[in-house]
Parts: C-alpha cells; sequence; structure tokens
C-alpha cells in the first residue's frame, strides 16, 4: 500500500511529479498522472486516511458540521462589514480534503463564467473547451444526454428526497414566473443558467463520493503512486529560479527535507497555497516584511483577490412534520444509520436538501447574482423518541447566495512560523452593491415563501427575518455566513500582475504550478467542487500529454 505516515517509509525519495495536498485537486492530478506507470508521483497531505461512517453516511454531514470535524478549524479574522464578527471557514483536512466534509452539491456554473475568463485573456478556459473535462468527471445517473458525462469517476445523481415540500417549492416557482429547468449542469446552446432544478449531489450506490474515494482508493496498487499523510509543507525552497525542495514538518513535529526532482503540484486550497508560497518567499512585499520573511519573488497578487460567495439563511416553522423528521425518530435512525453505512440503502442516504436555484438581477446579465439553496430539514434536527417529547420543532428554510461579489478580501502569512494559521480578512459584504443585491435575493426568497403553494407548510404568522430595510440590513449583517466557496488568492492570468500564468504555471518559478480554487480568475456561478475537479482532469490531461515521452 503507498500510504505511509513517515517520510523514512517512503520507498524512494525522487519523484517525476509531487503533489501538494490531498484533496479535490490533488487526488485527480496524482490519480491521472499515476496511469502512466512511467510517471513516479508523490501526493503529500496534511491530514490522513479517515473512513468514518459520518463521511460516508450522507446525512452524517450534519454532524460533520455541528461539531467541525476532519477541520482545519480555520476562522475569518474579525470582519467589520458584518457586526465584527469572525466568520468559520470549514475545510477538510484529510485524504479528499473538503470534498469529505462537503454538501455533496454537483454544479459546474454557468457556462459565461468560464467564456469570462477566456475574455479576460485566459485563452484555453471557454466553455466549450473546459466542458470535455467536466464530462470526464462525471458518472451521471440521470436522464442520459450527450451533454453529460456518464463513465467517468464522480458518482452525481439527481436529489432522491420524496419531501412533498419540494412539490410546493415548484409550484411557488412557476406561480411566481420563474422557470423549472431539468438540468442546470446541462444546458442548451447559448441559454443563461437560470431557473430552478432538482439538486444534483455527488452520491453514488447511496454513500457519499469524495475525491479521494473516485480517484485514488482504487488505484493504491500502483508501484509508482506514493502519498505521504501527517506531513505539513512548511515552505518551498527555491534554487535559480526552480522549486529544489520541501521543508516538511512530520507528525511527530520534526523537520525534514525532500528534494524536488521534477514538477511541483501546489493544490494546498484558497487558503493554504498562499501562505505556503508566502512561508516560501513568494508574495506580495509588506505582507512578508511584515511576517519577517525573507522576500525571494516578488509576486502581490498572491493571497489577494480573495472572494467567497456570502449567504443567509430564512429559516421557517413547518405545520406538520416531514419524512426527515418522521426518519429522525430514535429507534428508526438507529437503525437506518447503520444500514446506510454497511449497505448504502434507506432514508439516511438521501438528503433533506433537494433543490437549487439561480436567478438574474438585470434581464441582460450573462450570468446569474444569486443562488438559492434550499434546506427541508432545520440546523438542530436531531434524534427523538415519542415517550420523551415529540421531538424538535420541524422547519425548512431557504438560502439566498451572493454570486459575484465586488467585495474582495486577503489571506496573509503573519509570522515565519508555518504553522500558524494565516489571516484571512474576507472583507465580506463591504462593498454597497453587495449588500443591494443580497436584499434583492431575499425578496426574492420571500415572494417564493409567500406564494400560495407555501402556505399549507409555513406555521409562521409572522416573517421570519425583518421586513423594513434597515433592520434586513442589519439581520444580514448579523447572520450573514459563506458558502464555503473559497477562490482567487493565486489567480491565474495573462498579465504579469497575475501570480499565475494561464498554464497554471507559476511566474517566477520553471518547474511549478498551482491547481486549486486559488486559481479562479473570476468566481463562478455555484458551488465549486466541480469547477476543482475540472481544472485538475484538464491540468492532468496537459501535463501526461507532455511527459508520455519519459
Amino acid at each position: 500500500m503507498p500510504i505511509v505516515a513517515d517520510i523514512d517509509d517512503l520507498s524512494m525519495l525522487e519523484f517525476d511529479f509531487v503533489v501538494i495536498g490531498g484533496g479535490s485537486a490533488g487526488c485527480v492530478l496524482a490519480s491521472r498522472i499515476s496511469e502512466n506507470s512511467a510517471c513516479s508521483v508523490l501526493m503529500i497531505e496534511a491530514g490522513h486516511l479517515i473512513q468514518h461512517p459520518l463521511i460516508r453516511v450522507p446525512i452524517g454531514v450534519g454532524k460533520i458540521w455541528s461539531r467541525r470535524l476532519f477541520d482545519w478549524h480555520l476562522n475569518s479574522s474579525k470582519t467589520p462589514s458584518l457586526n465584527n464578527r469572525e466568520i468559520e471557514l470549514m475545510r477538510g483536512k484529510l485524504l479528499g480534503g473538503s470534498s469529505s466534509i462537503n454538501a455533496m452539491s454537483y454544479v459546474r456554473g454557468a457556462p459565461a463564467d468560464y467564456n469570462g475568463w477566456r475574455d479576460a485573456g485566459c485563452d484555453g478556459w471557454s466553455f466549450d473547451e473546459v466542458e470535455p473535462f467536466f464530462r470526464k468527471v462525471e458518472n451521471w445517473t440521470g436522464p442520459r444526454t450527450s451533454r453529460r458525462g456518464i463513465d467517468g469517476p464522480v458518482t452525481v445523481s439527481p436529489a432522491k428526497s420524496t419531501d412533498i415540500l419540494y412539490d410546493a417549492w415548484f409550484k411557488a416557482v412557476m406561480s411566481c414566473g420563474y422557470e423549472v429547468i431539468d438540468d442546470y449542469n446541462a444546458l442548451p446552446d447559448l441559454a443563461p443558467l437560470e431557473g430552478f432544478a432538482r439538486s444534483q449531489q455527488t452520491i453514488g450506490n447511496g454513500y457519499r463520493v469524495t475525491a479521494w474515494s473516485a480517484y485514488l482508493a482504487k488505484h493504491l496498487q500502483r508501484s509508482n503512486l506514493h502519498i505521504l499523510t501527517n506531513t505539513h509543507v512548511a515552505r518551498i525552497k527555491l534554487k535559480n529560479n526552480h522549486a529544489d525542495e520541501l521543508d516538511l514538518v512530520t507528525r511527530r513535529n520534526q523537520h525534514r527535507s525532500l528534494k524536488i526532482g521534477g514538477t511541483l503540484i501546489l493544490s494546498a486550497g484558497a487558503f493554504h497555497t498562499p501562505h505556503i508560497l508566502m512561508q516560501s518567499g513568494i508574495g506580495s512585499e509588506a505582507v512578508l516584511k511584515r511576517a519577517n520573511i525573507p522576500l525571494l519573488i516578488k509576486s502581490e497578487d498572491v493571497g489577494r483577490h480573495y472572494r467567497d460567495h456570502m449567504a443567509v439563511q430564512i429559516n421557517f416553522c413547518r405545520k406538520d412534520k416531514g419524512e426527515f423528521h418522521h426518519n429522525m425518530r430514535l429507534d428508526r435512525i438507529g437503525f437506518n444509520f447503520p444500514r446506510a453505512a454497511l449497505f448504502g440503502k434507506g432514508p439516511a442516504t438521501k438528503l433533506p436538501g433537494a433543490m437549487h436555484g439561480f436567478a438574474k438581477l438585470n434581464p441582460s446579465a450573462l450570468v446569474p447574482d444569486i443562488q438559492f439553496l434550499f434546506r427541508g430539514a432545520p440546523k438542530d434536527a436531531a434524534p427523538w423518541w415519542p415517550l420523551i417529547s415529540s421531538g424538535y420543532e420541524d422547519g425548512f428554510g431557504i438560502r439566498p447566495v451572493l454570486l459575484h461579489p465586488a467585495s474582495h478580501g486577503t489571506v496573509e502569512a503573519l509570522s515565519d512560523d508555518p504553522l500558524k494559521p494565516p489571516k484571512i480578512d474576507g472583507r465580506y459584504l463591504n462593498e454597497p452593491e453587495d449588500i443591494e443585491r443580497m436584499l434583492k435575493g431575499i425578496e426574492i426568497a420571500m415572494t417564493l415563501a409567500n406564494a400560495p403553494a407555501m402556505q399549507e407548510f409555513i406555521a409562521d404568522e409572522q416573517s421570519p427575518i425583518p421586513s423594513d430595510r434597515k433592520r434586513r440590513i442589519e439581520w444580514i449583517r448579523q447572520t450573514a455566513v459563506t458558502a464555503h466557496h473559497p477562490c482567487g488568492t493565486c489567480r491565474m492570468g495573462p498579465e504579469n500582475s497575475a501570480p499565475l500564468d494561464i498554464d497554471l504555471r507559476l511566474r517566477g518559478v520553471d518547474n511549478m504550478l498551482v491547481v486549486d480554487a486559488s486559481v479562479f480568475p473570476k468566481t463562478i456561478s455555484g458551488n465549486i467542487n466541480a469547477c476543482v475537479y475540472m481544472l485538475a482532469e484538464k491540468t492532468a490531461a496537459m501535463l501526461t500529454s507532455a511527459s508520455r515521452g519519459l
């Protein structure tokens, strides 16, 4: 088995490719590159392999989030625009990364997002050029179409919830003049991403599909694939504009070195990728000076342009208890959770969220401004027993998400200690236009909730959120959180100010690439995991094509 937790247990110490980060991008890259038996690959992960039933069973995500399991435990700095709150920033610390703890939503984004990348000078990244790699990712179990992949490693399935609540939501959507669409990941040519549809989820045979389970778990027999866990990359040592060596910190807090004999790929995510670069002397001159880190390569945009999707949750009390509440009775969940963990069967394999929506605030816009996420259970849903109580108060919600914020933040190293977390200043909703668009998204959500079709479900006699503008803005500032879609902190672009060129190669270093959500030149219209898979598939194809002569 190629997984080791100690560098001394590696069977070799020089590799053609070294991948830093065992998350979504890292797993794809390690898998695809190691398909060529002539290429030796080492993937380094700070976490380790965790095969926990809360990961395998889809409804386990609630417990993962409430306890912040398998997580780096990052938080933003205090945010003045959000009433000085620190915002929770969950990121997965295990093989599979955040694909192991996310909401399992699979959203490509709008075709116009990628055409926007191309129009910004990122040739090769138009939708027509990236769509084949989305299809390469997918094992789509829904209705067949030439626009979807059916034999890829990541199983993507339509939401399985049968809660009648969603029938009402769709009736509300149509009565309010919005469109119901079949597949937001397979739009007709030139069609905008706009409308409401059943959710698509990375769930296969009843189990969560992670980057690890999809791309690497079945290929551990490859002799050219090596995986080093419980190892933190402290910094990259440069020599003559070449990534020459890695400074590693082991699980025993010992510093070790690893020679880089070939290509280095940094896939540590939107927070840790810029932090590792800064610790290596690559970044903003002022930031590195404050952190007491010698400047080796000046790249002012490393750690800048951090963007995330901000969201607010509008919750409603439910008149009659729904199917998820029914299935959370102690005897039922006590039977169905192990059933799901062992056999991938039963109600514990079905998420209570089953609907996505996208809305443009300006009819002439090319991409949607707001995404709507629908929740079929309250946050405090928990097992209950009728001899003790009738259980938690059932509820449901709708979550407007701001997709293309004008507010940008920063990620900065605070010191030369590589184990000290970076300072993450999101500046969330700092720009007035972001508040205005969020208000419009909330207004759409409330219009849907007030539709006649929803009245048999909503028990609230009064609005669950403030109705006047001033108090509603204050409510936004007090409750807004991220949808956990951080990106843009090491962007690609044709201009020299971009840390990466359009082939994701780090400017100033001749054997190093960055492949993760930090490379996004602009945000996309939805959850980012599918896009990260695509990025890694596309880059792996480029690298393996170039290395066929090895």
